[in-house]
């Protein structure tokens, strides 16, 4: 399984995620087996396993933060109005910016954006690469730190 493979494994993780008013080991042992067993999806293993894990949570743990993010890049948008599969996306997107250095920018952009593309409605794409294109070129800018 490669990286991308992984990181869209995350992605429906997170956008599950969505729908759970509280999000615990629990809910996420029920979302992974219905995602894996029931759909009857391949598992992760080692390394790739490890990094959905990891981002999965990241996403949760740091949701105020990135959904802050998110809102400093919007423009006449309420992040409300943001559909779920656009919103996990970019929560994916910017947890990677932010959190995962091994990452290049333009790799978790064009990732966001491609999923957006291809889950999303037809505005999703150009969208999510607006937002997320803002917030690559300040963490450019400014560093990792600026949108901490």
């Amino acid at each position: 399984m490669t990286r991308r493979e992984a990181r869209r494994h995350a992605f429906a993780l997170v956008f599950q995620m969505l729908f759970h008013n509280d999000v615990t080991v629990e809910t996420l042992a029920e979302a992974k087996k219905w995602y894996y067993d029931d759909l009857e999806r391949p598992r992760p293993q080692g390394k790739n396993a490890e990094y959905v894990d990891r981002v999965v949570w990241g996403v949760y743990e740091k949701q105020v933060q990135i959904d802050s993010v998110i809102e400093t890049f919007l423009r006449d948008w309420d992040l409300a109005r943001i559909s779920k599969v656009d919103l996990a996306a970019m929560r994916l997107c910017i947890y990677e910016m932010l959190c995962e250095p091994d990452v290049p920018l333009g790799v978790a952009v064009d990732e966001a954006v491609e999923m957006a593309k291809e889950y999303g409605t037809d505005d999703s794409q150009s969208f999510v690469n607006g937002v997320l294109g803002n917030v690559s070129r300040e963490i450019k800018l400014k560093g990792r730190e600026s949108l901490g």
